[in-house]
């Protein structure tokens, strides 16, 4: 029996996971003592050639086990150079982040998968598994077949879910672990899953899956850590660092004269993808397709806003950012005004390293789970392209989340989608159903259960997915006209990203006609803002209002005793 051992030091979330202490030993001694004793196996340690993994060299030496070393950014190629090296017909692939394996289900999982001459083994994560307690096993020959397909470096990669995604294609076990048990996560990401980690494995004499689920069920502060929370909604918690605009609207101040927390701008029309359900499109062709705003207007909008204390700028579309012929400056510009920069990018464009590090967070809209899905509801062949780039953005901005647009043409390999971008880095996906487009809209659809593929690194948002959810904001007065504001690529002015989309409901204002502080505080800003607080307007017209959550949170806080933020 031939185990790789996959392991890095790069790119790992919790720096120091590799050479923690698990009963005195590292992390990566602990597991490959395990295996040997346990299995009489043979590993093998496959890690890039990059100086920050030399020390695995040492640890191969000091455990008495082989190392393969190769190119980082190939994981395919550094194990079929493993396993050509050894000459085993079958291995079995582990995570060095794994130390708590289930060796048990290991031996089960490899002898069936050597009597049924499987391609690929793998256990299968369902509501219920121990994540961290699984492995996968490939046939070398699979292996090496895989190794001469044109797959992209993202395939690649994520080998497990490209195979996963064509499952037609291969022969495949995939074998369930689980049972009715809570999903406790036994894997190793920080420094709080070590410390669960380390008193599991000094008080218990076994590790499985029975003993540890025993364990942590009657141990309940370890397992209410354990136990993966929900995910944070979004952006929620921004608003908090806001006091002074917050306590402007509880005091009901509705026509707050001060800045909004940031504005969403447009800076061109211009697009390279046909979305069958845009909602731009009306928009652009009023407005016209190739029209951008001038580097001048954008200079002036810029100084303007950081002088009147609004903290960011959100480019989005209309088309897509990344094309604005003087993009690089726009990004320049605005962090030298010491504006936070987010960006909206339907993530076809490779973005250069020093622009993905000027962005506080890029949220790609992706909307599609394989590249047929892709090719029909975008018109463009590029799927694979984007979630390369998406891999690339992660390396360099800290938040790279994901927004999807559901309809009735792609959800059927939506879970998929999900491991492959957690595996990549993304931080989170947001799945909301489509709008104003009848014949696409997801009936019926509840995809709850993703949200078991979210842990501490990863979130899953699902709340705008609810089969009949009340549109706009419950009666609430909304506040979106004052926190932000949104400007097209014309250089028009709207209240919120909503009313945009009404041809008889005129702009606020241009800025190519007059500076942000004239249109802020001028008369069809205060006409709007009366059509709007009355509710009804909003009550009727914003499906899945997504400013809805701020209207909610400052309800609450109106409701409190105290209105002090210290």
């Amino acid at each position: 029996m031939t185990i790789i051992l996959q392991v890095s030091n790069i790119g790992v979330s919790y720096q120091n996971r590799n050479f923690s202490l698990i009963n005195g030993q590292t992390v990566v001694s602990y597991l490959i003592g395990r295996l040997k004793r346990d299995l009489e196996c043979k590993v093998i340690i496959t890690t890039s050639d990059r100086l920050e993994d030399d020390i695995f060299e040492r640890i191969a030496v000091r455990e008495q086990v082989e190392i393969f070393r190769g190119n980082f950014e190939d994981v395919l190629e550094r194990i079929c150079g493993a396993v050509r090296h050894d000459g085993c017909e079958n291995f079995i692939r582990v995570f060095a982040n794994y130390p708590l394996i289930d060796l048990q289900h290991m031996k089960e999982l490899y002898r069936e998968h050597i009597e049924g001459n499987f391609d690929y083994s793998y256990n299968e994560h369902q509501q219920g598994v121990l994540w961290g307690i699984g492995c996968e096993i490939f046939s070398t020959d699979f292996i090496q077949r895989l190794d001469q397909e044109k797959l992209d470096l993202v395939q690649r990669e994520t080998i497990s879910f490209y195979v996963r995604q064509n499952a037609a294609t291969f022969k495949i076990n995939k074998k369930c672990v689980c049972d009715k048990r809570p999903g406790y996560k036994l894997y190793l990401e920080t420094e709080k899953d070590l410390e669960v980690i380390q008193e599991l494995v000094e008080n218990l004499q076994e590790i499985n899956d029975k003993n540890i689920s025993d364990y942590l069920a009657s141990h309940k502060i370890l397992s209410k850590y354990n136990l993966d929370a929900p995910s944070k909604e979004v952006g929620i918690e921004k608003l908090f660092l806001h006091p002074a605009k917050i306590q402007n609207l509880l005091n009901q101040q509705a026509y707050d004269i001060s800045y909004p927390i940031s504005v969403e701008m447009t800076l061109t029309n211009t697009c390279n993808l046909n979305c069958v359900y845009c909602s731009d499109n009306e928009l652009r062709t009023r407005q016209g397709r190739n029209a951008e705003l001038s580097l001048d207007v954008i200079k002036r909008l810029f100084d303007d806003l950081a002088a009147n204390g609004t903290s960011g700028v959100v480019l989005e579309g209309g088309g897509e950012p990344s094309l604005y012929t003087k993009f690089e400056q726009v990004v320049s510009y605005a962090k030298e005004k010491g504006l936070a920069l987010g960006i909206i990018t339907n993530g076809t464009v490779r973005l250069e390293d020093k622009l993905l590090r000027a962005f506080e967070w890029i949220r790609v809209s992706l909307d599609a789970s394989t590249a047929e899905e892709y090719l029909e509801l975008k018109g463009v062949d590029c799927f694979e392209r984007v979630l390369s780039n998406i891999a690339h953005y992660a390396q360099y901005c800290q938040t790279v989340g994901i927004g999807y647009v559901v309809t009735n043409k792609n959800i059927s390999q939506i879970e998929s989608l999900v491991m492959r971008l957690r595996e990549i880095g993304a931080a989170y996906i947001q799945l909301r159903p489509v709008v104003d487009c009848e014949e696409l809209y997801p009936r019926g659809v509840d995809l709850s259960f993703l949200k078991f593929y979210q842990n501490s690194h990863f979130g899953v948002i699902v709340d705008g997915m609810k089969e009949n959810a009340q549109p706009g904001n419950g009666g609430l007065s909304c506040i979106a006209n004052s926190i932000t504001s949104i400007i097209s690529g014309d250089g028009s002015v709207y209240l919120c990203g909503r009313l945009n989309i009404y041809d008889w409901l005129k702009p606020i204002g241009n800025i190519n006609e007059k500076i942000f502080h004239e249109i802020w505080n001028g008369n069809e800003r205060l006409k709007q803002l009366e059509m709007v607080h009355d509710g009804e307007f909003c009550r009727h017209n914003c499906p899945q209002c997504r400013i809805s959550k701020f209207n909610q949170l400052l309800e609450r806080l109106e409701n409190t005793k105290s209105k002090n933020f210290i």
